[in-house]
């Protein structure tokens, strides 16, 4: 149990980082991506510092707006369980 939740957290945290990562590569701010999504600043900021937890249907709206690049990290990840 104990290997899985490090696998859990480690998710998160590259989730957590490539959001913020390709918010910046794309030049957008929090605001601008809040906007895009349908939500506040803050709810992106939460994201990224892993105060919230994203819904699935958030994280493909995120799929949506960054691509095959967004994908790719998460999905790389995911396969190594």
């Amino acid at each position: 149990m104990a290997m899985r939740q490090a696998q859990v957290d480690r998710f998160k945290t590259e989730l957590q980082i490539s959001i913020r990562n390709l918010r910046k590569e794309r030049g957008l701010t929090q605001r601008q991506l809040a906007t895009i999504l349908g939500v506040d600043q803050a709810t992106i900021s939460n994201f990224e510092s892993g105060k919230t937890v994203m819904s699935i249907t958030q994280a493909y709206e995120l799929v949506l707006v960054f691509g095959k690049d967004f994908s790719n990290p998460t999905l790389a990840l995911a396969s190594g369980y």
